[in-house]
């Protein structure tokens, strides 16, 4: 499983969400200003890669200051069907890991549970149910597809899905995707140079001089990929589909960044309709909240408590929930000519290399620095 469902949990996770004074539902609570929240960003999945449990405090300050501290030195395990126990260890502050090539099975229940600061906290069992297949992804190049927020509009690419509804049960479902674009150009220094040498370690530095006004890019020193992560919650109910086809499911749409091939993974989830319920809760408070002065604070929870202090707030989730994953290349074959792309360089400009002289040692490459924004390891599918 990919990092992007890690943003989506960490936005459906935030401690204070608005709402309106009427809104009256099982997953808000209103607590008091002044107390901490701990937060659970969680999944776990049928897939090997990326399942997790990260822990973090919202720590109140003076008005409105918050403050998020990672959770250190927590116990915690997960319980396989009552019966059996895994424990997590913690690899990053907060962040703790399943044992290697561990993954869940649909038909198991799971159960989370861990101490932290003098206290128990457990979630609800959850089931993992059995994911359908993607049948087929294909896509469309629509010129008009992005508005950004000054209204301007800019074309895209749009990936949709078809995938079939079982009959014989009510199914709720998530969908998520990765792009992988080829990167070339891994550091950009601003009234400088970059230099990478035995005085500055393997990563390197920019180093600005005087009189120096403008930026340099520097080639990477192995191939490189941007990742871009899904940030929008994409759920739905078979209410109107049951047993019958889903067409035409919008599963991204996505800016051109570059005229070549890139490659999109896309994931479809089977979710429980509790995890539906506070999914599309974060979708719709997200969407219609008004401001400070309209709404009160409220914290969202979901399926994880004290069994300590009740009074203690937690916010986010545990989701277990199976998966089915296509990878599709997206030629860009579709685009027509004359189409500007936005480049990969984040402000929309074309790449400005430093001008190569008599030192024959410049200008350096640059490493390609793993993280979940950016990757040295060639993506599973990509086609040269």
């Amino acid at each position: 499983m990919s990092n992007n469902l890690l943003s989506i949990l960490k936005k459906a996770a935030i401690a204070f969400l608005l709402v309106s004074v009427a809104c009256v539902d099982p997953y808000l609570k209103r607590f008091t200003g002044t107390q901490d929240i701990i937060i659970v960003e969680s999944i776990l999945s049928d897939q090997v890669m990326g399942n997790y449990v990260s822990l973090t405090e919202s720590k109140a300050g003076d008005g409105f200051n918050t403050s998020y501290q990672p959770l250190k030195g927590a116990q915690v395990t997960v319980k396989i069907n009552d019966s059996e126990t895994i424990a997590l260890q913690e690899t990053e502050s907060g962040y703790y890991a399943y044992p290697n090539g561990f993954k869940g099975e649909p038909g198991n229940t799971y159960q989370l549970f861990f101490t932290t600061k003098g206290q128990n906290f457990e979630s609800r069992k959850e089931t993992m149910l059995a994911a359908p297949v993607i049948e087929n992804i294909y896509h469309e190049f629509d010129s008009r597809g992005i508005k950004d927020l000054d209204g301007k509009l800019s074309p895209s690419q749009k990936v949709y899905i078809d995938t079939s509804d079982p009959v014989e049960s009510r199914d709720f479902y998530m969908w998520n995707w990765t792009l992988f674009e080829e990167q070339l150009w891994c550091k950009t220094c601003d009234n400088g140079y970059y230099y990478r040498d035995n005085s500055t370690g393997p990563l390197g530095e920019c180093r600005e001089e005087r009189f120096r006004r403008g930026k340099f890019d520097y080639l990477c020193d192995t191939r490189c990929w941007d990742v871009f992560s899904q940030t929008e919650i994409n759920i739905m109910k078979d209410e109107f589909s049951n047993g019958q086809t889903i067409k035409g499911r919008l599963i991204a749409n996505l800016p051109i960044y570059q005229l070549t091939g890139s490659l999109v993974q896309v994931q479809q989830f089977s979710i429980s309709e509790e995890t539906y319920k506070y999914l599309n809760l974060v979708q719709t408070q997200g969407q219609n909240t008004g401001g400070l002065a309209d709404t009160p604070p409220v914290t969202l929870i979901g399926n994880v408590s004290s069994t300590t202090d009740f009074n203690q707030p937690v916010a986010g989730y545990f989701v277990v929930a199976s998966s089915d994953q296509k990878l599709y290349w997206l030629d860009k074959l579709d685009i027509p000519k004359g189409t500007i792309a936005l480049g990969l360089l984040g402000d929309g400009r074309s790449a400005r290399p430093e001008p190569s002289g008599m030192d024959l040692t410049r200008p350096p490459l640059a490493p390609c620095i793993n993280s979940d924004k950016r990757t040295s390891v060639k993506p599973e599918g990509w086609i040269n």
